[in-house]
């Protein structure tokens, strides 16, 4: 391969990043890598990190702040950052990020040593304590949950250390094929948050390309806070927006025997998590939940224009010819355990 690499853009999306941002941007403008521009999107911050960038920044060339008028949501953040990227690689990272010095560099190489790779998942570790995971990639289990490789908090091992073939990713540290992403659309801004990047990741496997991690391009990350997963507006998203999105991705995705297989027992076992939190006395949960499983129903139509869009426009491979390199068994209980424990909806 040539090691001239080419231009590539940054994408941070920030909402109420405290110090937090500064420490991410110094980081990453310490990247060693020739040509790269960073995009800073707010959404709409009322905590005065913005400013603090505004100030201690103010003199970065590479450095182009966009301001939205308000919290537009994870997918509409990201799309308005790629919108202002004019590199041939669009890098995703969280605001509670900091980056190793060649993390770009090892991502891209990647994907310059195998063309038909359009994304690539960091590997994204502790950054409290980086001999520990956050999170390496998904892989999609016969009943169309995510099945993450290693569990959070995972010592980094043998299998955080090869690159490997993945299904799915976590927009906190990821890097995709600019034109790829062009080809299938960006993220769908019906997902405010949660399994936009698994749809997106979807799409890139059904447009012939392939979704990798790369164990050599490592992003340190904060996320991995117990309390950010138990207070009631982080059970509120993953409960409702989690349902909500499984339910929508594998609509829109899944090919018509995969879509009959794996739809209706999903479904059935969304109605069973939410029954089983009602039981318990979890009312609100069990109504969320429940809620987003009729945004599909209530939606479906407009879901099913998207669908077609997708196998028509999109799709250029069958699910038999990727699913059997990104799918794993599962038994119902893990699902059971993953499904109820405390706060634990966004990493179904």
């Amino acid at each position: 391969m040539t090691h001239a690499y080419p231009r590539a853009s940054i994408v941070i999306l920030n909402y109420n990043g405290g110090e937090s941002l500064g420490k991410c941007l110094s980081s990453v403008l310490s990247t060693e890598y020739r040509d790269f521009e960073v995009i800073l999107v707010d959404n709409s911050s009322t905590d005065g990190s913005l400013e603090q960038v505004k100030f201690h920044f103010a003199n970065e060339p590479r450095l182009k702040i966009v301001q939205n008028s308000r919290n537009l949501g994870a997918s509409t953040g990201r799309n308005i950052g790629s919108n202002h990227a004019s590199g041939k690689y669009i890098a995703f990272l969280d605001s509670d990020t900091q980056v190793d010095r060649n993390w770009l560099k090892e991502a891209v190489s990647l994907m310059e040593q195998h063309p038909s790779v359009a994304t690539v998942q960091c590997k994204l570790v502790l950054m409290s304590n980086p001999s520990r995971l956050d999170y390496i990639g998904d892989f999609i289990s016969q009943f169309g949950f995510l099945v993450q490789r290693v569990p959070l908090g995972a010592l980094d091992g043998e299998i955080s250390r090869r690159t490997t073939l993945i299904f799915g990713v976590k927009s906190a540290g990821m890097v995709a094929n600019k034109r790829v992403l062009e080809n299938i659309g960006v993220f769908d801004e019906d997902y405010y948050i949660y399994m936009e990047e698994t749809d997106l990741c979807w799409r890139v496997w059904l447009n012939g390309s392939q979704v990798a991690y790369s164990p050599s391009s490592i992003v340190y990350h904060d996320f991995g806070q117990i309390s950010k997963l138990r207070s009631e507006r982080a059970k509120f998203l993953s409960k409702y927006h989690g349902t909500k999105n499984y339910i929508t991705t594998i609509l829109k995705n899944a090919d018509g025997f995969t879509l009959l297989r794996i739809l209706p027992i999903h479904i059935m076992l969304w109605f069973g998590i939410a029954i089983w939190h009602f039981a318990r006395g979890r009312t609100q949960e069990g109504t969320w939940i429940s809620r987003g499983i009729i945004y599909n129903l209530r939606h479906f139509r407009s879901t099913w224009r998207k669908r077609m869009m997708v196998q028509r426009y999109v799709r250029t491979v069958p699910d038999k010819t990727i699913l059997p390199q990104v799918m794993v068994r599962i038994s119902p209980t893990y699902l059971y355990e993953k499904a109820t424990s405390e706060g634990s909806g966004w990493n179904l």
